[in-house]
C-alpha cells in the first residue's frame, strides 16, 4: 500500500487527488512510497498530512447545485476535533485553536 492509498483510506470523504498529493509532499512524504505503519516517522507524516487534509476538507463545500445555485456547507466541528487530536498526538500545537486556556489559578479569587 502506498502512502497516498493509506491517507485516502483514513479520510472516508471523497477528495481531489491533487489535494492528497499536496499534503503528503508538504510533510516530506513520498506519495507513491510504501506505507510503513511500524515506522514512527511514516505514521507521523501520514497523520500530519491527514490533519492538513482535514483543514482542506473543512474549507470546501459539501455540495454545489447549479440550477438554483445552492452551496451546502460541510459540518466541520467534528473534523476539526479529529484534526486537533491528531496534532496533539504528535505534540504539535494547534495554531488554529482559539479556545481559552487557564494558565494560572492564583488570580481567580
Amino acid at each position: 500500500m502506498t502512502n497516498r492509498e493509506a491517507l485516502v483510506s483514513k479520510v472516508g470523504i471523497p477528495v481531489r487527488p491533487n489535494s492528497v498529493t499536496t499534503v503528503l509532499v508538504d510533510e516530506n512524504i513520498d506519495p507513491d512510497g510504501e506505507y510503513l505503519p511500524l515506522d514512527k516517522d511514516c505514521r507521523r507524516g501520514v497523520d500530519l498530512a491527514l490533519a492538513a487534509l482535514i483543514l482542506v476538507l473543512s474549507l470546501s463545500p459539501d455540495s454545489v447545485k447549479e440550477l438554483d445555485y445552492q452551496i451546502t456547507s460541510r459540518s466541520i466541528e467534528g473534523l476539526l476535533k479529529i484534526r486537533k487530536g491528531l496534532l496533539k498526538k504528535w505534540g504539535i500545537e494547534d495554531d488554529m485553536d482559539n479556545s481559552a486556556t487557564i494558565n494560572s489559578v492564583s488570580d481567580l479569587w
